[in-house]
């Protein structure tokens, strides 16, 4: 009901301003009483007059961004408040998963918030649920233009874009501790080699997560594979996925890689300066920049059999309400938010802030990324990456495959029957799913 007043109170504004801008003729004295001594000889135009000033709008942000960069974003806010005085924006912070619900909660019950900026793949089950407003009936083409086509990918659910993104990244790469390794290699069958040469001691040559699906995309993607096909729908048994849990498995059983290893592992070997090469994301990078200082180096992760590991790359995006469509004012105020939040402007202070890599073309030709080799490298891994997906299909894959991984890096299951059993689970989820086409 109150959306319908306010829309209803929009509508009778702007009725009245085009009434008091058509209904008198042009040669007509305006409708105020002035003095004689004072008023205007019949031959002049009457003077100009100042436009009324917009009506205030408050708009709602709801964000799940890590407490350390709360003060910039209430900084990047403020500076557009100053531009926009009309406007004022409450931003309200949640965990990941706590925005996620409470949105879809509140969108249900017609009480969310106007704007959120969130992961990618909440585009999914936001656009599934039909809470979100798309892209294309806010901006135009010119203003996407100046995105990668890389940046926007992640947020499309069935050839539809339903976020703006304001950087691009979270990705994976090869981090390497420049004490133990001088140069990266270039190839896996390179990194193999000098992993075994590395591992002694104390020291490991290479290590990554090896039982988590996010990467092993990476792997599947070289093998010329991804979890869903161009209809969205998972696809595990094939010839690729088998490919794929083979040559993985076959770094544990090699040495390659440590027996055990997931997350933690890793990270703590690369801290501690007891691993020449690991596997990680962009998030990373400013604690290895702490630990290892100058020794800390960035490349591509090495292709495999002369095919890029093709990691997923995504960012994050703002979001709107489907909601604010109802709402002339509120529309114009959102939209001119996520303009200035996005801007080549804001993405720069992103990128001087936090080392965030831009999804602005432009901001992604500063001197400062070809100058840092930090920056640089991993500029570079985006060129070969793939947008994660966004369907809600997507979460059936991860479901499916991680179990099946874990198998065959155990030796209790095969790549074959993995990869069997991996389309049957993630069939079975879609179809609960309701969205088979």
């Amino acid at each position: 009901m109150k959306t319908k007043l306010s829309l209803l109170f929009s509508l009778l504004v702007v009725a009245s301003m085009v009434l008091t801008a058509c209904g008198a003729p042009a040669t007509e004295a305006p409708a105020v009483e002035e003095p004689a001594a004072t008023e205007a000889p019949a031959t002049e135009a009457p003077a100009a007059t100042e436009a009324p000033a917009a009506e205030p709008v408050t708009i709602t942000f709801w964000e799940q961004e890590g407490e350390d960069v709360d003060v910039f974003i209430d900084g990047l806010i403020a500076d557009f408040q100053a531009a926009n005085p009309n406007i004022t924006v409450e931003r309200t912070h949640y965990e990941n998963e706590a925005l996620r619900d409470q949105f879809q909660t509140a969108s249900l019950a017609e009480a969310a918030p106007d704007v959120v900026r969130v992961p990618n793949d909440f585009a999914g089950p936001f656009s599934t649920l039909d809470i979100i407003a798309p892209v294309d009936a806010l901006y135009d083409d010119a203003f996407l233009g100046q995105f990668f086509p890389g940046a926007l990918d992640p947020a499309k659910v069935g050839g539809t874009l339903w976020g703006v993104p304001d950087n691009y990244g979270n990705h994976l790469m090869l981090i390497y501790n420049k004490s133990l390794i001088a140069e990266p290699p270039a190839t896996f069958e390179e990194l193999i080699t000098v992993s075994k040469e590395l591992t002694a001691g104390d020291v490991q040559g290479f290590a990554y997560n090896l039982n988590e699906p996010f990467w092993g995309a990476g792997f599947y993607g070289a093998f010329g594979g991804w979890p869903l096909d161009e209809n969205d729908q998972p696809q595990f048994n094939n010839q690729a996925f088998i490919d794929y849990l083979t040559f993985v498995a076959s770094l544990k059983t090699d040495g390659v890689v440590p027996a055990e290893c997931d997350y933690a592992c890793a990270d703590t070997l690369m801290k501690e300066g007891k691993a020449a090469m690991i596997i990680n994301g962009d998030w990373s990078l400013g604690d290895y920049t702490t630990a290892l200082g100058e020794n800390l180096g960035v490349a591509p992760v090495p292709t495999i059999n002369g095919n890029p590991y093709t990691e997923m790359t995504a960012g994050k995006y703002f979001m709107v309400s489907k909601a604010v469509l109802d709402d002339a004012a509120r529309q114009e105020a959102v939209t001119a938010f996520i303009t200035y939040m996005t801007s080549a402007e804001v993405q720069k202070k992103w990128l001087d802030e936090y080392k965030r890599l831009p999804s602005n073309a432009e901001v992604a030709k500063d001197p400062s990324i070809a100058s840092d080799p930090i920056l640089a490298g991993s500029m570079a891994d985006l060129a070969v990456g793939r947008g994660q997906p966004a369907a809600p299909e997507m979460r059936c894959a991860w479901d499916a495959w991680r179990p099946n991984l874990e198998g065959v890096m155990a030796g209790t299951v095969t790549p074959e029957d993995a990869a069997v059993a991996a389309q049957e689970a993630a069939d079975a989820c879609v179809v609960t799913l309701g969205t088979t086409p």
